[in-house]
């Protein structure tokens, strides 16, 4: 994949090239920008609130104070096509985990298994009583509940590749 970094990416810092998250279901990123009216039906459909006003006044997801339970409100406020139901998947969203995960310290800290409800984020035991995470990437649907119940920050959503969520990955 070749990153493309614009030059408001680039302004505001993003080097990486990774794009804003937007909400579930939303088009590929420049047919979103130039379908998207910035009304904020989404934002204010959104009874988890994580679908902000973002850079440009587009809509952002933030999974700071919670996750996306995909109830597709976002999907029905939207007049303009820029979220769109046909698409089958809402997103291409992964977890992913830094070094900085409390677990795989020897601290015992859990919290993110507990809300994953796709069985994604399990622990296994190892010698000693100790605790590591064993993450599942395929059956991650990147929600993002666990992001925001991490104490440390450990936890990532990014955009992956979709043969990814197509289940071609083996695990």
């Amino acid at each position: 994949m070749k990153l493309n970094v614009n030059r408001t990416q680039f302004l505001r810092g993003r080097f990486n090239g990774q794009l804003p998250i937007r909400p579930p279901w939303s088009v590929e990123e420049s047919l979103f920008t130039n379908l998207c009216d910035r009304c904020d039906a989404c934002i204010k459909s959104c009874h988890a609130k994580i679908i902000r006003r973002g850079d440009g006044g587009f809509p952002e997801v933030n999974f700071s104070r919670s996750g996306c339970d995909f109830c597709q409100a976002c999907v029905q406020a939207c007049a303009t096509g820029a979220i769109a139901k046909d698409l089958d998947q809402p997103w291409s969203l992964r977890a992913s985990f830094k070094s900085n995960c409390l677990s795989e310290r020897g601290v015992t800290c859990r919290s993110c298994g507990d809300v994953c409800e796709h069985g994604a984020i399990r622990f296994r035991l190892t010698v000693g009583g100790r605790a590591m995470v064993d993450f599942k990437e395929s059956a991650c649907v990147g929600c993002g509940e666990c992001v925001s119940l991490c104490p440390v920050q450990a936890i990532e959503i990014q955009q992956v590749e979709l043969n990814v969520q197509q289940g071609e990955d083996n695990e």
